[in-house]
């Protein structure tokens, strides 16, 4: 357990490195790019997040809709800094 909450927080870590550069969150294909593992690795660690209420997937799907306070559907909470505009939840 406290391996997959390691491997969760870089994940996690990842995920937000991800949004705030390039104002979408990475896919399972580029997460398990970025880690070398299988994307079903990835998938279960998006699961595990989710299930903690750290990111939002998606409907049935393994898409990030939200990595809490950002959102990456807009929404009326924003933010700005510089060129790039943030959505919050």
């Amino acid at each position: 357990m406290a391996k997959d909450s390691t491997f969760d927080t870089e994940v996690r870590y990842f995920i937000y490195q991800t949004l705030i550069s390039t104002l979408q969150p990475p896919t399972t294909a580029e997460t398990a790019k970025r880690f070398q593992l299988p994307i079903g690795k990835i998938e279960s660690a998006f699961e595990r997040l989710a299930a903690s209420h750290d990111i939002a997937l998606a409907p049935g799907s393994h898409s990030i809709w939200m990595a809490h306070p950002f959102s990456v559907l807009p929404t009326n909470y924003t933010a700005q800094i510089d060129e790039k505009k943030y959505y919050g939840n």
